[in-house]
This record gives C-alpha cells, sequence and structure tokens, in this order.
C-alpha cells in the first residue's frame, strides 16, 4: 500500500477526498444497534426500572465493581460517577484524606487532560508538574525523582492513550521516598504492563467511563485496588463517610456524595463483556497502520516501550515530521488530513500548565501548581498528531484510508 505513488489534488485545495465521509463514515461509538437494545440493554433498564432499586443499595454497582477489578487482575473495586471522582477518592483512600486538609504535593504528568490536575487540588493536593518520556509520551521516571521534595506525598502517572507508564520505575522511585502511587487509567482500557492490567501495579487505579472511553456509561468511573485499607477509605470518601456493609445511619468519618445510578451500571456489566474483543481489534488495526507509515516515512507511529504487553488505544499517538513534509507545519497537515476525510486532532497543544485553567489557578495560588522543566513535553505539544479509537474498529479498508491519505498529502507537499 505505502509502496505505492499516491497523487492527485488534496481535498483542502479542491481536489476528490481519499473518503467520503458522508457515504462512508467512520465507526460510530458507542456502537449501539437496535439488536443490542433489544436483547441486552434494554433488558436490563427495565429489570432496574421494575425493581425500584435505582440507587442504594446498589446491587448492580457493586456487582460491577466486582466485575471491573476481576478484569483488572484487582481485588476490589468502586463504582464513580466520573473519572474524576475516581481519581480525587483513589488519593483519598491512598493518603487517607478527607478533602479538607493539607494534602501534599502530588506529581504528574504536563502532557494529559485537566482531570488528573483538578482531581489531586480537589481533595487539597498541591501538583508538580513534569515532563514526559518522548516516545511513550507517558511520565518520566527521571523527571519524577528529580521533582521530589519534602512536601511530596506521591506520584500519579497516567497511562496516556492506552500506553501504559514505566511502573517499575515509578515504584521503585516511590518506595524509595515512601510515596503513594495512583494511576490514572482513563485512558488505558484493555492496557497491560508486563501481562497485567493497569491499575494494580501502583496503590490504586482509577478509571473513566466517559462518553469517548474505551469502555462507556455516557459517564461513570471506577477504582481498582487490591488494599482493602484504600478501599475502605475511597468507599468512605465516596459514600459520605460510611464502611463498606455498614449501616445507613453510621457516619465513622466525614465523606462525600460520589454514589452513581444502578442504570449505569446495568449499561457497563453488558459492555465490559466486549471490550476485550475490541481492544484486541484496536490493537490489530493500530499495528497494522504502524507499519504503513513507517514505510511512507516522516511519521513516527506510537512507540511500545518494552514492558507493554497490550496497547489501550484509546488514541493512536504520533509524532509529525514537517521537514519530511516539504515543511508544512502540523497543523497545516491535520488541515489537509481531516479534509481527506480522516478524523485527526492535534491533541493536546499546549503543556496543562500553560493551560487558562491551571495558569489561573497558578496565579492566583502560586503554592498549589509548580512547573518543572518539560522539554519534551513542549516538542510534543507541536509535533502530536491523534487518530481516535473507534477509527481502529473499522476494516482493513478504513485503515487503508488514512494510510492513502498519510501518502497523498506527503507526495503533495513535496
Amino acid at each position: 500500500m505505502a509502496s505505492e505513488m499516491v497523487s492527485g489534488q488534496l481535498a483542502v485545495n479542491g481536489g476528490t477526498p481519499v473518503r467520503n465521509v458522508q457515504e462512508n463514515p467512520w465507526p460510530s461509538w458507542p456502537q449501539n444497534s437496535e439488536r443490542d437494545w433489544e436483547t441486552e440493554i434494554e433488558p436490563a433498564l427495565r429489570e432496574v426500572y421494575l425493581e425500584k432499586n435505582e440507587g442504594l443499595p446498589a446491587t448492580r454497582g457493586e456487582s460491577f465493581g466486582q466485575a471491573f477489578a476481576a478484569y483488572c487482575d484487582a481485588r476490589y473495586g468502586i463504582i464513580m460517577p466520573h473519572g474524576t471522582d475516581a481519581i480525587s477518592a483513589a488519593l483519598a483512600g491512598a493518603l487517607d484524606l478527607d478533602g479538607l486538609g493539607d494534602g501534599g504535593e502530588i506529581i504528574i504528568p504536563n502532557y494529559t487532560f485537566i482531570a488528573t490536575a483538578s482531581a489531586p487540588l480537589s481533595v487539597r493536593c498541591s501538583l508538580s508538574l513534569v515532563d514526559i518520556d518522548p516516545e511513550s509520551f507517558t511520565i518520566c521516571p527521571e523527571a519524577v525523582e528529580a521533582a521530589i521534595t519534602e512536601r511530596t506525598v506521591g506520584i500519579l502517572p497516567v497511562h496516556i492513550g492506552g500506553h501504559p507508564a514505566d511502573m517499575d520505575a515509578l515504584c521503585a522511585i516511590a518506595k524509595q521516598h515512601d510515596l503513594i502511587i495512583v494511576e490514572d487509567c482513563a485512558q488505558a482500557h484493555g492496557a497491560e504492563h508486563k501481562g497485567h492490567k493497569v491499575g494494580t501495579r501502583g496503590d490504586v487505579g482509577a478509571y473513566s467511563f466517559q462518553s469517548s472511553k474505551n469502555l462507556t456509561s455516557g459517564e461513570g468511573g471506577c477504582i481498582v485496588t487490591n488494599n482493602p485499607e484504600i478501599r475502605d477509605l475511597a468507599h468512605a470518601f465516596k459514600d459520605v463517610g460510611r464502611r463498606p456493609g455498614g449501616e445507613r445511619w453510621e457516619y465513622p468519618r466525614h465523606g462525600w456524595n460520589y454514589r452513581t445510578s444502578e442504570y449505569l451500571a446495568a449499561i457497563l456489566l453488558k459492555r465490559l463483556t466486549n471490550l476485550e474483543r475490541q481492544t484486541d481489534l484496536r490493537n490489530e488495526n493500530a499495528n497494522y497502520i504502524s507499519g504503513e507509515l513507517e514505510s511512507i516515512g516522516g511519521i513516527t507511529p506510537p512507540r511500545w516501550r518494552p514492558w507493554v504487553t497490550q496497547h489501550g488505544y484509546h488514541l493512536y499517538m504520533m509524532l509529525y515530521e514537517p521537514e519530511a513534509f516539504g515543511g508544512q507545519d502540523r497543523d497545516t497537515f491535520v488541515k489537509a488530513l481531516q479534509a481527506e476525510g480522516i478524523s485527526s486532532t492535534p491533541g493536546y497543544q499546549r503543556p496543562l500548565t500553560d493551560e487558562g485553567a491551571l495558569k489561573t489557578v497558578a496565579d492566583q495560588y502560586p503554592n498549589l501548581v509548580r512547573r518543572m522543566p518539560c522539554p519534551h513535553v513542549e516538542y510534543t505539544c507541536n509535533h502530536s498528531v491523534w487518530f481516535y479509537q473507534s477509527m481502529l474498529l473499522g476494516t482493513k479498508a478504513d485503515m487503508d484510508d488514512i494510510v492513502e491519505a498519510v501518502a497523498k498529502i506527503k507526495h503533495a507537499f513535496n
């Protein structure tokens, strides 16, 4: 495929696009169907409705937490309303926080979604934002070690795009400095570190089921852990201070209300059965694209670090090299891709500390945000191009459209 010379006027300049998305749209997400509604989803929601148990005692929520924990090779799972809340509850459990007192400083990557920062801030933790590995885009262990101070209490690695962070190195650092590790697994459903699902190498993992995620209920989240004390403290944080299995009117500690609807749990229990099959398909298609793009040149496809045994591929994250495309910048390339019918995005276009939200926090509360040198983050923000996970659920012909569009653009730019 990549060896064929692709020519023709670019669609962005008025030519015919490689893919007519009106006639041939990309796979939708979630992959809902009338058949699934009739055979699985409607009966599950009907059961919740007719049982008149839409909230407490949350038996389906508990069932999903157990099922998802088992999928992640963990002992305990607690369903949450959002991925952000899951990180907050995970920190509360791992550090014994009630959200009222100073929680200490958490080290996070400066290349991530805002929730990685807002969740620690919500439980009164301050932040140190550090550089990333230039190939995996995950937090750099050397940068983490350089950022540790007497205020540091934990590390919050992000398995960004579905690529597991270097948990062996991070766990060694955490052990040496007596720090906790909360894994942000929001983009890493199905991802594996040395044969084990992410979320269990650190003290606790936090997942998201927001509408774009590889397992979704529109909104939702879950924490997974093997530590019973963390489970109990996170449960109390979520359920107004109650202990698991405790009395309804008993509040042994201060907590908040992050309980979820039984309808969400019912949907997640059904969709969980498809996750591994979909993960395998994403990996198969991503590996095919990577091989083809390597042949074209000028694009660095996602690199797997040696500890990765399965990628989550919430995002197909690649780097664009302008010099190989006639000096055209990344944004021009993305516009050309989109015009050819290939859904794509530059992704995070600036370090998180440069975004308005965190800049405002840093300006108003300078003691809460500390930025370390981040050259790899800055380079990645200027060169990244992402494809969405739903595209990787397509056919080989769909993948060929991606490859053809890249080859066509490179030929035109040069």
